[in-house]
């Protein structure tokens, strides 16, 4: 019995060493680990030299995922899949070239990540079709924050914002990084009350609901968003989304206080979408993670 199971293992090692032959590979990140040791960083980049983003991209996720992106598996086709806790297997890059209805509609984690949110006040250059953050992955989203409105409404918690009640989820500290805008928002509020007619009335949290004229799940699906004040905020539809000098025009008159510590606390803006959403705060801690990132990287 122990010859066989000797002679087994040999045969696969020879197997494994065949010219032209490639195995699936599995990369786990240790207790404790915010990223992988540099021996998987040099073996990822080897075989996806093509792909010059993955290591940052998944670095972003990971740090701002903790606990919940477990490693990644390369495929024998040098496929590469964000392994989940729920035991999911989400493919990086899908290799389809996409327009960006494409991207919207159907988005792999690569293109989730491809246009880079800029936080801050600096002023940036409208472009068309420039929307950080909307081209969302349902399957990640799901594996974070439930699956189904019933999973998502058991992690949802009662969330303090400046004296109002909202239900937000608590996985991966949303609801924790909401309870933390809203407490610096009402320091604010107190100095400058003058900015409340922007935060209320709400325009709600939670709701299981599909983006309207679309097949594709909200973000307050997951309750991961907030809206705030209709009144002054400015949705796309309807509107030019072409021309970007109302755009920015509106955007400049949006409390710029009020943006910033949304982003102070991993929240991105719609306002800064060319299909805008201005009332839209959206929780997507990678998205702040790989900005950081992108900055870092450049400086070396």
């Amino acid at each position: 019995m122990i010859k066989k199971i000797f002679l087994c293992i040999q045969a696969f090692c020879l197997l494994t060493c065949l010219p032209g032959e490639t195995f699936s590979e599995e990369f786990r990140l240790n207790p404790g680990q915010k990223f992988f040791p540099p021996e998987v960083v040099e073996r990822l980049a080897e075989a996806l030299p093509e792909n010059k983003s993955v290591l940052i991209d998944l670095k972003a996720l990971m740090t701002a995922y903790p606990g919940f992106c477990l490693g990644v598996e390369l495929g024998k086709g040098r496929e590469l899949y964000l392994i989940m806790k729920n035991g999911a297997k989400i493919i990086y890059d899908d290799g389809q070239i996409k327009d960006f209805e494409k991207k919207l509609a159907t988005p792999d984690l690569k293109d989730s990540l491809d246009q880079l949110y800029h936080p801050g006040v600096e002023k940036e250059p409208f472009q068309p079709d420039y929307d950080p953050g909307r081209f969302r992955v349902n399957a990640f989203f799901n594996a974070v924050y439930g699956g189904s409105a019933k999973e998502v409404r058991s992690n949802l918690v009662l969330v303090s914002f400046c004296g109002a009640k909202v239900m937000f989820n608590k996985q991966n500290g949303a609801a924790k990084a909401l309870e933390n805008v809203g407490r610096e928002l009402e320091t604010l509020l107190s100095k400058r009350p003058q900015l409340r007619q922007y935060v209320f009335p709400l325009g709600g949290t939670y709701n299981w609901r599909w983006i309207a004229g679309t097949d594709r799940l909200s973000p307050h699906s997951w309750g991961i968003a907030i809206d705030l004040n209709p009144r002054y905020g400015a949705y796309w539809q309807g509107k030019n989304t072409e021309g970007g000098e109302s755009i920015l025009k509106m955007r400049d008159k949006y409390p710029v206080e009020i943006v910033e510590l949304f982003e102070k606390n991993g929240f991105i803006w719609g306002g800064k979408w060319s299909h805008f959403d201005l009332m839209h705060f959206e929780y997507r801690p990678e998205l702040l993670e790989k900005w950081q990132l992108t900055k870092e990287n450049a400086v070396k």
